[in-house]
């Protein structure tokens, strides 16, 4: 065992350097044996003294504070949860969806009678005038634009039944939607939309009255029934006016006109154009109160929900004028046979 220095001294293998600040290694050369002993030494460095953190070390070797760390991403939103469907989808399918509803309720009996009588009393004397007037015209203008053919071709006693095929089937009952439309149509829309953005149908319903009771379906019933009669006087009042001028500028007896309107006309002809009128009415009721309900944006919505109401309502027209006159017409073609005797 080797003698005790004046420090502790411990027995190793030898070892030549050594990086620890206290330890010194001393070599015995004259120990045959060449022991090595390892010799502590105080220091008079502090040693660093561990200190707990609850944040991580920074992976720099510089002092920059630690960069944040981030955020776990969120789960992908689920398919069409932010697709809304385009305003005119929208607008149809409400307007499919409030004719639904009208036709079940009045099925249901559920209407609102005085409120129909009103309705009444504004589409069909409220709109007579300018609609007799408009027939008038057209007549007239219809008549100019092929009376004096005729009679050139010597064709002058088909011109009355001519005048009663096209003012039956066509001018009439789409002459006159289109002026509802424009006058009536409006109207309902821009009524309607008031009361929307002025939350007057809220408060409809608050009181226990159902707004499409109360409001939509008056107004629908009121347009299918006095559009027909309508389109009556227009026919009868156009065909007038069209015998008169024919009689006054072209020659062609009245007596004639009306004889050759009698052999041409079907009866079927009337109540395809009286079946015409009630699906146009329908149509002018359903889009522009559909469009009404569904106003929002205050006074600038209001006016936006008439413009296009009415322009729907044409365009409806237009497209339903095609398809029942080819289901109604398509097989006809000798009315005319008829009207020349």
């Amino acid at each position: 065992m080797p003698s005790a220095g004046a420090g502790a001294a411990f027995l190793l293998r030898p070892i030549y350097a050594t990086t620890h600040p206290l330890i010194r290694l001393s070599r015995a050369g004259a120990d045959a044996n060449h022991k090595s002993h390892l010799h502590l030494y105080q220091s008079r460095r502090r040693l660093p003294v561990p200190r707990l953190s609850l944040t991580p070390a920074p992976t720099s070797s510089n002092n920059s504070p630690p960069s944040p760390q981030p955020a776990s991403p969120e789960p992908p939103p689920p398919p069409f949860s932010r697709w809304s469907p385009p305003r005119a989808i929208w607008r149809g399918l409400s307007a499919l969806l409030l004719a639904g509803q009208v036709f079940h309720r009045v099925l249901m009996g559920r209407v609102h009678r005085r409120n129909l009588l009103a309705q009444l009393r504004r589409v069909g004397p409220g709109s007579a005038g300018v609609s007799l007037l408009t027939a008038a015209f057209v007549g007239m203008a219809f008549t100019i634009q092929f009376v004096r053919e005729f009679t050139r071709l010597g064709l002058h006693r088909s011109v009355g039944g001519v005048l009663a095929l096209a003012l039956s089937r066509e001018l009439s009952p789409v002459v006159t939607a289109v002026v509802a439309a424009g006058r009536v149509g409006s109207a309902f829309a821009a009524e309607l939309g008031t009361m929307q953005v002025s939350e007057q149908t809220d408060t409809l319903r608050v009181l226990g009255a159902q707004p499409v009771d109360y409001l939509v379906v008056p107004r629908v019933l009121a347009c299918v029934l006095a559009l027909p009669v309508l389109t009556l006087m227009s026919f009868a009042l156009g065909l007038a006016s069209s015998a008169f001028l024919a009689d006054s500028i072209f020659g062609v007896s009245t007596s004639i006109i009306l004889e050759s309107a009698r052999r041409a006309l079907r009866p079927w002809d009337l109540i395809s154009s009286l079946l015409k009128s009630q699906v146009f009415g329908a149509i002018i009721a359903v889009v522009s109160c559909a469009w009404g309900v569904t106003t929002h944006g205050g006074a600038k919505g209001v006016g936006e929900s008439t413009t296009s109401a009415v322009v729907v309502s044409l365009v409806g027209i237009f497209i339903a004028d095609f398809a029942l006159s080819c289901l109604f017409f398509q097989g006809a073609g000798d009315s005319l046979k008829y009207a020349m005797g």
